[in-house]
């Protein structure tokens, strides 16, 4: 018996003795756990949050470790609790301060599953937690429009300059829009009415998942408008009933507009580029036969070192072979393998003007500091392509457009 309680006695020495050497002793402690939604930039945590939105784009949670040795090390594990799913893990290092605040971010790639989680913080090898910070997801609201209105210009990134109820009868009309809670296969589409009532264009904008954003659609007009009332209805995926519709009014011609149709103009005429085109007389001109080209701009609006800009430039390229499809396709390619600053695509299109196909490309971008807004027309004629760009600043757009559309409208091929 007393063999057999030495024997008792030596296992239970040794149990303990690996039991100990098992477990390892820390001053450390996390306490305070809370899901936060923001941290700053000494990882202290915002105001607590209880619940996230499923497509919430960033979660936070946060504790402090206090009394750490240095280099101590939490782990801290996010779980889904209605799965039992570990949905990330994370070791820090304390470092050699003491006592800090200590966080962990989770930026989902996809909607999180709705219900309950819970992030817990354990301190070195520890097996339970010292602190537990708990959340739900619940479910996000649909993709939604917001503060949509009618602007006279969108700078880049398509934020509206202004907000206005009237536009002019020529020229390009814009839309503004916020769009929130996109999912990932969300598309907008923008549809132009008539004082009638009857489609003037219908097209599809595809955000790619980008959510609280500004959007915007255009319209480029080839023609004066008719006064009256006109409508923007704004679809989202494809519902039946709009998720907005802007009601705007056409005002009639301007004093711009007018002088712009009723000036006096100079007919330019070349050879070898095989083109003609009107331009307002008071315009310089630079006819440029061995590059099958000529400049057009209004002393007024040159800008040093900017020829092109506030500037209309007329070219013939020859033997491309392209369609009207084909040749706008690809313009709009090498535009955007520019890479120009702040630059975004606002509206193309393809009319019949003077009895043939016309292709039309407009975007925004900067560049030197000038806000610019550029639009691009495209004529095939066989193998040929002629191009009529006009590039402008922002404050003389209203000014200059109109007589760039009489330009356009006057253009022939010899």
């Amino acid at each position: 018996m007393k063999h057999t309680k030495k024997v008792l006695c030596l296992l239970a020495a040794i149990i303990f003795a690996l039991s100990a050497a098992s477990c390892s002793f820390t001053t450390a402690k996390v306490e305070e756990a809370m899901m936060t939604d923001t941290i700053d930039e000494n990882g202290a945590p915002g105001s607590e949050v209880t619940s996230y939105e499923a497509d919430a784009a960033m979660l936070y949670a946060s504790a402090k470790l206090m009394n750490a040795p240095d280099n101590t090390q939490v782990r801290i594990v996010w779980t889904y609790i209605d799965a039992n799913q570990v949905v990330a893990e994370v070791t820090i290092d304390s470092g050699d301060i003491a006592s800090r605040y200590i966080y962990s971010n989770l930026e989902p790639t996809s909607e999180l599953p709705v219900g309950q989680y819970k992030v817990e913080f354990f301190v070195e090898d520890k097996k339970d937690p010292d602190a537990t910070a708990t959340f739900s997801v619940i479910p996000a609201p649909p993709a939604s429009i917001e503060d949509a209105h009618m602007t006279s210009y969108m700078e880049a990134g398509g934020e509206p300059t202004d907000t206005i109820t009237s536009v002019d009868p020529t020229g390009t009309w814009y839309v503004s829009a916020i769009l929130r809670h996109t999912k990932p296969d969300t598309t907008v589409r923008f549809i132009w009415l008539d004082t009638n009532g009857a489609i003037i264009d219908d097209y599809t904008f595809d955000p790619q998942g980008l959510s609280d954003i500004y959007i915007g659609g255009t319209l480029t007009l080839s023609q004066v408008a008719p006064d009256g009332t006109y409508q923007v209805e704004i679809y989202l995926d494809d519902n039946a009933a709009p998720e907005t519709v802007v009601s705007f009014d056409v005002k009639a011609i301007n004093p711009q507009t007018s002088s712009a149709a009723d000036g006096d103009y100079t007919l330019y005429s070349q050879t070898e580029g095989g083109f003609s085109i009107m331009y307002p007389t008071d315009w310089m001109d630079v006819g440029i036969p061995e590059s099958l080209a000529a400049g057009f701009y209004p002393e007024e609006y040159a800008i040093d070192g900017e020829d092109e800009v506030n500037a209309v430039i007329v070219v013939k390229v020859p033997d491309l072979g392209y369609s009207t499809q084909e040749a706008l396709d690809e313009w709009i390619a090498e535009t955007e393998a520019e890479n120009n600053l702040d630059y975004v695509s606002l509206d193309s299109t393809i009319e019949q003007v003077n009895g043939r196909d016309m292709a039309m490309y407009a975007y925004s971008w900067t560049r030197n500091g000038y806000s610019l807004y550029t639009f691009d027309f495209l004529v095939v004629n066989g193998l040929d392509l002629y191009v009529i760009s006009f590039t402008s600043t922002r404050d003389a757009l209203n000014t200059l457009y109109p007589f760039v559309e009489q330009m356009v409208l006057s253009f022939q091929i010899l």
